[in-house]
């Protein structure tokens, strides 16, 4: 493959998962969140999908910039956000997360990496993008000063890192191996889906493994703001049901991964590192 045949072809990732993203985004635009900032995202699952399937850096540029496409045409006419507000909290946040977790699910490419990467890597950019709507973005968005007066900063930004995350997690498991079974007839025939993940039935003992050790890792997290922040349960109505979902996804859905991807191939055994 030529340099240019390369360069175009991660341009054609970036451009296809930005549109996408920003698509996916404007479909549940609509539905707003409890406080009024951000959006119940279930097209979390076009990103990840390519971050499993395309080039890595190519599709966290793309997340980037989706995201912000997104908020731009989507999410900022119905005032749940606005270009400066995206540009701080959520192109950097898709940014790194999908940077992690394409290069830690292509490194581990078992099935159990993929629900250690959503959960792990899907919070973490959570984490960043409520971090930095609190501690920057109350200087950029109106909306949230009504949030200041009744949550301390501490547990809003776990409110929102909780919240988002209990939305996105099950949206990746559920969708994400039903696409890469879509496209395994594409394998080897297209120049944007390069690498196809080995996942599964085989190792069931290591799926439920991995799926139990992250829901508790993911549960801990939620008894932590729970615990710590009792008033969440007002300023976040709904944030319970959210987070059980999430949490028995994760745990329902580990097992089921050769049935829901339809590969035959045992995770390792083309010779990439198990998890």
């Amino acid at each position: 493959m030529s340099t240019a045949t390369r360069v175009s072809t991660k341009v054609a990732v970036i451009a296809i998962t930005a549109v996408l993203y920003a698509l996916a985004k404007g479909a549940t635009a609509f539905i707003s969140t409890p406080w009024g900032v951000g959006q119940l995202l279930i097209g979390i699952f076009v990103p990840a999908f390519m971050a499993v399937v395309a080039h890595t850096l190519s599709v966290a540029v793309g997340a980037g910039l989706g995201t912000f496409l997104g908020d731009l045409f989507f999410l900022t006419p119905l005032g749940q956000t606005n270009p400066a507000l995206s540009l701080v909290a959520g192109v950097p946040a898709n940014f790194l997360a999908f940077l992690l977790f394409g290069w830690f699910v292509k490194k581990y490419r078992s099935w159990s990496a993929f629900v250690a990467a959503t959960v792990s890597f899907v919070t973490l950019g959570n984490f960043i993008a409520g971090f930095s709507v609190v501690v920057i973005g109350s200087a950029l968005f109106t909306n949230l000063q009504k949030l200041f007066s009744a949550f301390n900063p501490a547990g809003l930004i776990l409110g929102f890192t909780l919240f988002w995350a209990s939305t996105m997690i099950p949206a990746i498991l559920i969708a994400v191996p039903l696409l890469v079974r879509a496209v395994r007839p594409l394998r080897g025939r297209s120049s944007v889906l390069t690498d196809y993940p080995s996942w599964s039935a085989a190792g069931v003992k290591s799926q439920l493994r991995t799926s139990i050790i992250f829901a508790i890792v993911f549960l801990l997290l939620g008894v932590f703001f729970f615990v710590a922040s009792p008033g969440s349960l007002v300023i976040f109505p709904g944030l319970t049901s959210y987070f059980v979902v999430a949490v028995v996804s994760v745990l329902i859905l580990g097992p089921l991964a050769g049935a829901i991807a339809g590969s035959r191939l045992p995770g390792g055994r083309d010779g990439s590192k198990n998890i």
